[in-house]
């Protein structure tokens, strides 16, 4: 099997090394990804300046490319590029932090992943649902690989990835794997105004979770990581509100004025 591996944490961050040691003994693993961080990038892709990819070498020595691009740059680099088109998985991660519920709209992690699966790749996104500075790698890790070992023979429907979360215990720990829809985690945002050393203004953009309690509905992947399992959650490319179809097709929009 040969396998892409890339994130958004950057070439160098713990959870791609994780990812990359537990899927080597499936098959020829490629790394490709950002050469710096680059969480919360969505699905931006490079047009006006030029992608570079830059041979480095990860902690034990193993090659690698690092990318100027986004994620989702790198999945494309990766898979067409580095691979010369020949991929049968892509798997980006393992992010520190969770990419839950409405969370996959900013993630560069799920984002490349949606990337692989456009260009047509099988793919998945994997994530430890927590930001706290210990993280128990060898938990998503491995279940990482079980998925990647399986997921090639169980296509899904076109345009389709897994969304995986792993609350952050030992494997010893985990509570089940749960098949779920995204719960809601909405952030109020927060802007704090700086002032340069020549009295400019600049920002930093932050905000804190609000109401995740409210969004985590019974079967959601916010409910079920809270309970300590692991989750598997389907999404796809289509973002159609099918249930606001009916609403507007009642208006009579052909002769409303323009």
């Amino acid at each position: 099997m040969r396998i892409l591996v890339t994130n958004d944490d950057g070439v160098h961050a713990d959870g791609l090394f994780a990812l990359k040691e537990a899927l080597a003994a499936l098959g020829e693993v490629t790394v490709v990804a950002p050469e710096r961080q680059q969480s919360a990038t969505g699905h931006a892709i490079t047009l006006h300046k030029p992608l570079r990819l830059s041979p480095t070498r990860l902690r034990d020595g193993s090659p690698a490319f690092a990318s100027n691009g986004t994620p989702s740059d790198c999945a494309t680099l990766g898979v067409l590029e580095a691979m010369g088109g020949e991929c049968d998985l892509v798997v980006s991660g393992i992010n520190h932090g969770p990419n839950l519920g409405w969370d996959v709209h900013y993630s560069g992690t799920v984002s490349a992943a949606i990337e692989a699966r456009v260009i047509g790749a099988p793919s998945f996104a994997v994530s430890v649902a927590s930001w706290d500075p210990e993280i128990q790698w060898e938990t998503a890790a491995r279940f990482a690989a079980r998925l990647a070992r399986w997921l090639p023979a169980h296509p899904l429907p076109p345009f389709t990835i897994l969304n995986v979360n792993v609350p952050n215990v030992p494997p010893s720990e985990v509570r089940g794997v749960a098949v779920t829809t995204q719960g809601r985690r909405q952030y109020v945002d927060r802007i704090e105004r700086r002032t340069d050393p020549l009295g400019r203004p600049y920002y930093w953009l932050g905000g804190s979770l609000a109401e995740e309690a409210a969004g985590a509905e019974p079967g959601s992947d916010v409910r079920a990581v809270a309970e300590g399992r692991i989750t598997l959650t389907p999404i796809h490319l289509d973002m159609t509100a099918y249930s606001a179809l009916p609403q507007l097709r009642e208006w009579d929009h052909d002769s409303a004025a323009v």
